[in-house]
Formats: structure tokens, C-alpha cells, sequence
């Protein structure tokens, strides 16, 4: 290759790298997060659906501090957000999966 064929090779990389980049940089990126992830989760279950995603989240966090003492996450599911003992078992599972996963069985 001589070095004006050089040159258009290097040329049209160029461009095509730079075209790209730009059209990579105008496509928004989603970023779901652990929190987006399990409300989604419990959500699917039916579970907190007219429930604030904070309220959600801490709810699994108080589970997981439970969890760590030992405490009934059962019970405090039932007072703090009238969860039947189903609802609460998956609630619980949530969130031992996406916030205690060193509480998760097996």
C-alpha cells in the first residue's frame, strides 16, 4: 500500500471510530440499579404496589437487620405492611437476594 492509500485507510477509521463514539454517546444508557431490580421483583409478586419504592427498600433493609438478630421479619412485615404469611416469604426472599445475600439459604 503506498501512502495515500495509507492515509484514506487511517482517514476512514478515523471516521468511522468518531461516528461511533457520537452516535454511541446520543443513545441514552439505562443503568437499573439493586434497588430498581428488587422493587421491580416484588412488584411482579403483587406485593407493595401502591407502596413508595423507599418504603420498599426499607422495609428489606429492616428484614436483613432482623435476619442479622435473629428477630421475626414475619412478624414485623405483618405490622409494618400487612403482608400475608405468603407475600411475606417472598419479601423476605427478596430481600435476602438483593440485601442480605450472606442471609440467603444454601
Amino acid at each position: 500500500m503506498n501512502a495515500a492509500g495509507a492515509v484514506k485507510g487511517a482517514m476512514a477509521t478515523g471516521i468511522l471510530a468518531a461516528s461511533a463514539i457520537a452516535l454511541g454517546s446520543a443513545m441514552p444508557v439505562a443503568h437499573a440499579t439493586g434497588a430498581d431490580d428488587f422493587v421491580r421483583q416484588v412488584r411482579a409478586q403483587g406485593i407493595g404496589v401502591d407502596t413508595p419504592d423507599a418504603a420498599l427498600i426499607k422495609d428489606a433493609q429492616e428484614v436483613c437487620d432482623m435476619l442479622d438478630y435473629q428477630e421475626s421479619a414475619y412478624q414485623y412485615l405483618a405490622a409494618h405492611s400487612g403482608l400475608d404469611r405468603q407475600h411475606a416469604a417472598m419479601f423476605v426472599a427478596d430481600s435476602t437476594t438483593y440485601y442480605c445475600p450472606q442471609d440467603a439459604p444454601g
